[in-house]
């Protein structure tokens, strides 16, 4: 069994995975939105529409899964201050 400290370890690796999706969605959607800035591209609206709605679904799953981290952290971060591993 993993000790508070290395679990700690595991969540801030995961959690940098999760940064970085988020990242690449917010990187996508402005992305998308330039490029249809500068076409105007208006008789494709709805297709940008449609990518850009799944990529907001992808990073707000995403976020949900960020705060999820921080929790988990939050709780082994006092369960190590407790045993003084901190």
């Amino acid at each position: 069994m993993q000790t508070p400290a290395e679990q700690y370890e595991q969540l801030v690796g995961e959690e940098d995975k999760v940064v970085f999706g988020i990242q690449t969605c917010e990187h996508c959607v402005t992305l998308l939105l330039d490029n249809l800035y500068r076409t105007g591209e208006a008789q494709n609206q709805d297709t940008y529409t449609e990518i850009l709605k799944i990529i907001h679904e992808v990073e707000q799953r995403l976020r949900r899964e960020w705060l999820e981290l921080k929790i988990k952290k939050a709780v082994l971060a006092h369960q190590m201050q407790q045993k003084g591993d901190v």
